[in-house]
């Protein structure tokens, strides 16, 4: 697959991100307590507060951040332009989202003291802040115009 996103976007949305997903699936599989009372870690939960319906929860998180990871790869590899810049808008308002379900999770209180943080939090909130940042200065061409690549790998125009 041919890209046009210039190096350092294609690195971290095309390799970086997909890791980082693909590491939260297996955290979530293979400890989903840890990951699910990690979620909000100033609520202490015992192993017998995971109900079977949280569980299942669990998984299905696990199951869309797998399907992220491939999104982002065969989103950030494609040859075409729009696809790249409607991907990243798309996830980018996404972060909203998710930064602020982790906002009611947590409460004001906990979610602006950062002291309380865990490393799921640092994920959902300063992870999820810094790819918004560089999401919309890639969007808005800071790194270089999103372009199609034509068959046989030449550079085409730029196409809005």
């Amino acid at each position: 697959m041919a890209s046009t996103l210039s190096a350092w976007p294609l690195f971290l949305f095309g390799v970086v991100e997909p890791a980082l997903l693909v590491w939260a699936f297996v955290v979530c599989v293979t400890d989903p307590f840890r990951y699910y009372a990690g979620g909000v870690p100033t609520v202490p939960l015992r192993e017998s507060d995971f109900q079977p319906q949280a569980r299942a929860m669990t998984f299905q998180t696990g199951n869309i951040l797998l399907l992220l990871a491939a999104l982002a790869v065969v989103c950030c590899w494609t040859p075409r332009a729009a696809t790249k810049r409607w991907y990243l808008v798309a996830v980018a308002l996404a972060d909203y989202g998710h930064i602020y379900g982790t906002y009611l999770g947590l409460g004001p209180e906990a979610f602006w003291d950062v002291s309380q943080w865990n490393d799921a939090v640092w994920g959902a909130v300063g992870v999820s802040g810094f790819l918004n940042v560089f999401r919309w200065l890639t969007v808005l061409g800071v790194f270089g115009g999103l372009r199609d690549v034509r068959e046989g790998g030449a550079v085409g125009t730029k196409r809005e």
